[in-house]
């Protein structure tokens, strides 16, 4: 078992190659199964253009590196559907709530343990609003929302190792008024689909000068792409959605990108920016 804080920054090494290809920059979660389903290859401008390496393409997972077979296993983010589905959904489990199918706050997951062997998520450690940190066995686990993950606590699932609550470790979830006519289960996955589609769309560049809102559907890759693309210069003339036309040598602002709204116009900047 491994926690995911010691797969981040793990070195990449090829098998056939004999050498260090990377390090892992982040992982990709498929929150559907519980899983970690890609690693993202640390690479000097890697967000819109990341790149990844699929968890079955992994020969081991140790203490010192991640071993795949060559550099034929590297792929771009954009040329693998299921990748960039997982994006759009940006399931992080760090730092999510976990509730309970009876409306109680358990508390926040400080750290989740991944199974070497078949990438799934083993447990959570999760740290309550007392401050107490338990470990959760993830058997249980009935959904992994975008901030919300919610877990069984019926008797039955208490036979997979599920910590045993004390009143103490009860908070319950406020605004539930439609309890009365939904069962509980129903509410809190309505809450989670509500959370999902949630995101913080109001952005502002250092000095808090420019504002910029990011378009419907950027995933967090796209939308850290955005940020870098503020300030740079570009090799060529591009046209945004809005008909305006940026310059060649033209300096990138957030009024410009704010009228970015679709994918192909920001893979254009991307390609555009002046090294």
């Amino acid at each position: 078992m491994k926690p995911s804080s010691e797969i981040i920054g793990l070195k990449i090494i090829s098998l056939n190659e004999g050498r260090s290809i990377s390090t892992v920059k982040d992982i990709i979660i498929n929150g559907d199964n519980g899983t970690l389903a890609f690693f993202i290859v640390d690479q000097p401008s890697d967000y819109f253009g990341a790149r990844l390496i699929a968890f079955s393409d992994v020969l081991g997972l140790g203490d010192y590196a991640l071993i795949i077979n060559d550099c034929s296993v590297i792929q771009d983010v954009a040329h693998n559907v299921l990748a960039v589905d997982l994006l759009k959904k940006d399931i992080r489990i760090i730092d999510s709530q976990l509730l309970t199918t009876q409306g109680c706050l358990v508390g926040h997951v400080s750290e989740m343990v991944i199974d070497e062997t078949t990438g799934k998520i083993a447990a959570l450690e999760v740290r309550s609003p007392q401050g107490k940190s338990s470990q959760y066995n993830s058997e249980p686990i009935i959904t992994y929302g975008r901030e919300i993950i919610l877990i069984d606590e019926s008797p039955q699932a208490g036979k997979h190792g599920k910590r045993v609550q004390t009143d103490e470790d009860k908070v319950p979830v406020k605004g539930e008024a439609e309890r009365e006519k939904i069962s509980e289960k129903e509410l809190l996955k309505r809450r989670i689909e509500e959370f999902g589609k949630a995101d913080s769309l109001q952005k502002s560049d250092e000095s808090g000068a420019d504002i910029f809102i990011y378009p419907d559907g950027f995933n967090v890759f796209e939308q850290r792409q955005l940020q870098f693309l503020l300030g740079k210069t570009l090799n060529s003339d591009v046209q945004l959605d809005s008909g305006i036309i940026l310059k060649a040598g033209e300096q990138i602002t957030a009024q410009s990108l704010s009228a970015i709204r679709t994918r192909s116009t920001l893979m254009q900047l991307t390609a555009q920016v002046m090294k």
